[in-house]
C-alpha cells in the first residue's frame, strides 16, 4: 500500500494551512514531544521535515502517524504494508524499491549518531524533540549487515557523490552563499587539485594527484590524510566509506573517518598515467564506474560490490574518461569517451557516444554514437537522458530506446551540466577560449538565456538556491555564481594566486566549496552561523521524477483521510 497525494480543493487546503503552520510553531516551542524526519532515498537524495508534533506518544502509531504526515510534507511517497504482529512495514521510499527494505533509525545525540530503532515504527515510542530517519540503504542485501544515513542533525545537508544524486542532476538541497566572502582558505601542500570534492559527516573530501586529504567543513583544517590515495576521480560516501578511484587504477574503500584503507580493487592492470578518471556512483549495493584505457586499447563500465570491493560484473566498451554514470530505472547510463590515440596523445577514435546498460548484470540496452567524445557526465530528467559532447552540442535521448528527441548546438564541452526545474544550464568552451552557460528548455532544446564567461567552462555546474555555480578553466580561473533563471551575475571571485580551476564547486550545509589548481580548497559562506551551518528548515523542495513536493495543507488533509479509513 502507498501513501500518496490525493487532489485537494483551494479554499479547504488555505484553512488547514493556517492550522498545520501553528502546530509547527508550537511543536517548535515549548516542551512537548515532536519528531523531525529524515528521508533518506539511498541515491544521494534526501529530505528533512519540520518538526512534527506528537500528542501522545504512547498512543498506538503514534510515531508512524507524525512520519507519514512528515512524509507528506517533503513530497516523499512511502510503500508500507499492514502486519496483525507488528504493525506498519516500510518496504521503499520515493517510489524506489531497496532490495533489502527500508531500515529505520533513531538519533542519539549523546555518541551524535544513528542506532538502528529496537522496534518497527508501530511501536516505537519517542521522547521530547526526537529525530529519526528512515533509509532506502540501510542494509546490504546479501550480509544484511547495516549501514546509516550519511546526513545527520549536526550536518544535515551533504554532498555524497560526484552530481549530487544518481540521476546527475547536479542539484543542492539548500541555497547557497549570495556573496564571495570566503570562510576559510586551505593551502594543500601540492598543485592541480582537479576532482571534485564529497562532503559530509562534517569533513570535505578532497582527492588530489599527490594524495587524499579529508579536512573540517567549519575550519579548513586537515582531519586526515591518505598520500597512497590519488588520482582525478570524485569521491563517493556510502556509510562509513569513501570510495574513490585512483591514479593507479584501483578503486579504493577508505575508513570515512580515519582514512584507513579498507579495501580496493585493482581494474586497470597497468595504468600510464591517468588511472581511473571516472567517479564511483553507488546505487544500494553497487557501485558502478568507468576506466579509461592509456594504451588505446578498450575501457569498461565495471559493477563492484561496495561491502567488499568484489566484481559483480564489466562490460567492454570504449575508454570512460571523466564521464560518471547516471542510475535510474534499472539501467546505467554513461558517456563514451572513445579510444584513445596513442599517436597524436591528444586526441580520441570512435566509437564515442552514450552507452545503456542494465544495471543488475551490465548487459548492453543501446548505444547512441555521436561525432565526438562524450567526457560529460549524462542527466536522467523523466524519460529523457541529457549529454553533452565534445561536438558542442547537447543530446536529448529517449531514455528507454536511446533515440534522438532534440539536440542542439551550445558550445558544449566536457562540463557536466545540472537541471533546474524545467531548464537545463550547459557549461562550454574549448581550453584557451572564452565559455559560456546556456540555458536549454528541457522539452524543446530551445535557447532561454546565455551567459559569457572569461575562460572556458570545463568544471560541472552546481545549482542552489536559485543560483548556479561554476568555475572557469583559464590561467585566472575565476568562481561564478549567477541567477539561474536569469542569467544575471551575482558574484564572481578570482582565487589568489590565479590558476586553472578544472574541479567543481559543490554546496554543502549551507556553504559553497571549491578548490583550484593552485593547490587551495575554499569554504565560502554569506555569515558565521551555528554548527552545521543552516538549520533542517531551509530544506528546499525535493524533486523525484520531475514531481515537487506538496504543500503543509496538503499533508494534513491527506493525514485525514488516511485516519478516517483507517480508524488511526
Amino acid at each position: 500500500m502507498r501513501f500518496t497525494h490525493g487532489a485537494l480543493a483551494a479554499g479547504v487546503a488555505a484553512v488547514l494551512l493556517v492550522a498545520a503552520l501553528a502546530s509547527h510553531t508550537a511543536a517548535n516551542g515549548a516542551g512537548g514531544t515532536s519528531v523531525e524526519v529524515l528521508f533518506d532515498l539511498g541515491d544521494g537524495t534526501y529530505a528533512w521535515s519540520l518538526r512534527v508534533p506528537i500528542p501522545d506518544p504512547d498512543a498506538p502509531n503514534a510515531t508512524w502517524n507524525a512520519t507519514a504526515l512528515a512524509a507528506t510534507e517533503v513530497g516523499i511517497s512511502l510503500d508500507w504494508s499492514w502486519y496483525s504482529c507488528c504493525g506498519v512495514f516500510v518496504s521503499g521510499l520515493g517510489g524506489r524499491h531497496p532490495p533489502a527494505g527500508t531500515g529505520l533509525f533513531v538519533w542519539n545525540g549523546s555518541s551524535h549518531s544513528w542506532d538502528l530503532a529496537p522496534t518497527g515504527i508501530s511501536s516505537l515510542v519517542l521522547e521530547g524533540n526526537a529525530t529519526i530517519a528512515l533509509f532506502n540503504s540501510a542494509f546490504d542485501s546479501v550480509t544484511y549487515a547495516t549501514r546509516s544515513p550519511v546526513p545527520t542533525p549536526d550536518h544535515p545537508f551533504p554532498v555524497t557523490q560526484f552530481r549530487g544524486d544518481l540521476e546527475n542532476r547536479g542539484f543542492a538541497p539548500t541555497p547557497g552563499p549570495a556573496t564571495d566572502r570566503i570562510l576559510w582558505d586551505h593551502a594543500l601542500p601540492l598543485q592541480e587539485i582537479e576532482a571534485t570534492p564529497a562532503v559530509g559527516r562534517g569533513l570535505v573530501f578532497v582527492n588530489t594527484l599527490d594524495g587524499f586529504y579529508a579536512l573540517d567543513e567549519r575550519t579548513g583544517d586537515v582531519s586526515w590524510e591518505n598520500l597512497a590515495v590519488k588520482g582525478l576521480s570524485s569521491p563517493a560516501l556510502v556509510d562509513e566509506t569513501v570510495l574513490v578511484g585512483g591514479s593507479d587504477g584501483r578503486v579504493h574503500a577508505l575508513n570515512l573517518t580515519s582514512g584507513e584503507e579498507r579495501w580496493n580493487t585493482t581494474l586497470i592492470e597497468h595504468p600510464m598515467f591517468s588511472g581511473i578518471t571516472s567517479s564511483p556512483k553507488v546505487e544500494y549495493d553497487l557501485a558502478y564506474v568507468g576506466t579509461f584505457n592509456e594504451s588505446g586499447g578498450p575501457g569498461e563500465v565495471v559493477a563492484l560490490w561496495v561491502s567488499n570491493g568484489s566484481i559483480a560484473w564489466r562490460h567492454l566498451t570504449a575508454s570512460i574518461d571523466f564521464s560518471s554514470p547516471a542510475v535510474s530505472g534499472g539501467s546505467v547510463y554513461v558517456g563514451v569517451m572513445g579510444r584513445y590515440n596513442t599517436t597524436t596523445q591528444v586526441t580520441w577514435d570512435p566509437p564515442f557516444g552514450v552507452l545503456a546498460l542494465d544495471a543488475a548484470s551490465g548487459s548492453e540496452e543501446w548505444f547512441f554514437p555521436t561525432n565526438a567524445s562524450v567526457a560529460a557526465s549524462p542527466v536522467v530528467y523523466g524519460e529523457l537522458v541529457l549529454v553533452p559532447a565534445k561536438n558542442g552540442f547537447v543530446y536529448a535521448l529517449d531514455r528507454i530506446h536511446g533515440t534522438p528527441v532534440w539536440s542542439r548546438y551550445v558550445q558544449a564541452g566536457v562540463s557536466s551540466p545540472a537541471l533546474d526545474g524545467d531548464t537545463l544550464l550547459v557549461g562550454g568552451g574549448s581550453f584557451g577560449e572564452g565559455g559560456v552557460v546556456t540555458a536549454v528548455d528541457l522539452a524543446s532544446g530551445a535557447t532561454r538565456w546565455t551567459f559569457t564567461a572569461k575562460g572556458p567552462i570545463q568544471s560541472s555546474l552546481t545549482v542552489a538556491g536559485g543560483i548556479v555555480y561554476f568555475a572557469t578553466n583559464a590561467a585566472s580561473g575565476t568562481i561564478y555564481a549567477v541567477n539561474a533563471t536569469t542569467g544575471v551575475p551575482v558574484w564572481s571571485h578570482t582565487p589568489s594566486p590565479a590558476q586553472f580551476i578544472f574541479g567543481s564547486p559543490v554546496v554543502a550545509d549551507g556553504r559553497l566549496y571549491a578548490v583550484s589548481d593552485n593547490g587551495h580548497v575554499y569554504a565560502f559562506m554569506d555569515s558565521p552561523s551555528a554548527p552545521g551551518g543552516v538549520t533542517q528548515s531551509l530544506f528546499q523542495p525535493v524533486v523525484v521524477g520531475g514531481v515537487a513536493l506538496v504543500t503543509v495543507a496538503a499533508a494534513v488533509v491527506v493525514l485525514w483521510f488516511w485516519r478516517s479509513r483507517h480508524g488511526r
